[in-house]
C-alpha cells in the first residue's frame, strides 16, 4: 500500500505552481515582499529544469518588469510576472499600454498597502490604484483559488 504524499502551500507558492504548469514563455521580475516568492520559487523551477523552455528574466525595476513582458507579450510568447504594492506603483504606467495593445499578460499582484513611510500590512490600495487601466481583476480569496 502506497502513502499518499500532500504538501500544504501558501497563496504564493499556488501561483507559481500555477505558472510552472501553464507553461509560461517569460517571467520578467523584479521581486518585492510579499510577492517575492512567487518569483523566486519560479526561477527555482526554471534552474532545476522543471519548466521546458521557460525564461526567468531578472530585471532593474517593476517597470522594467511590465516593459520586457509587454515586448514578449507582443512577440507572441506567454507572459507573466508579479508584484505587490509599491512595486504595483511603479509598474502602473506600462500597464496602460500592456492593456491598449491588448496583450495576454498574467500579472499577481499580492496586496499590500502603500507605503507610508513604510507600510507591510495587507490591504487592497495597490490594486485600486491600477483598477481603471484596462486590465481584468481576478481576485481569489484562498490559496485555493490563486
Amino acid at each position: 500500500m502506497e502513502l499518499e504524499t500532500r504538501s500544504v502551500w501558501d497563496g504564493n507558492t499556488a501561483a507559481s505552481q500555477a505558472m510552472r504548469q501553464a507553461q509560461i514563455d517569460v517571467v520578467a521580475a523584479y521581486p518585492i515582499t510579499p510577492s517575492t516568492p512567487i518569483v523566486q520559487n519560479y526561477s527555482q523551477y526554471a534552474a532545476d529544469g522543471d519548466i521546458n523552455g521557460g525564461e526567468f528574466v531578472m530585471v532593474e525595476s517593476e517597470h522594467a518588469a511590465m516593459s520586457a513582458c509587454v515586448g514578449a507579450a507582443a512577440a507572441g510568447g506567454r507572459v507573466a510576472t508579479a508584484t505587490s504594492s509599491q512595486g504595483f506603483a511603479l509598474m502602473v504606467e506600462v500597464l496602460y499600454q500592456a492593456s491598449g495593445m491588448r496583450l495576454p499578460i498574467v500579472l499577481n499582484v499580492v496586496n499590500r498597502a502603500l507605503a507610508s513611510p513604510l507600510n507591510i500590512h495587507g490591504d487592497h490600495s495597490d490594486m485600486y490604484l491600477g483598477l481603471l487601466s484596462g486590465w481584468l481583476n481576478l481576485c481569489s480569496f484562498n490559496p485555493q483559488e490563486a
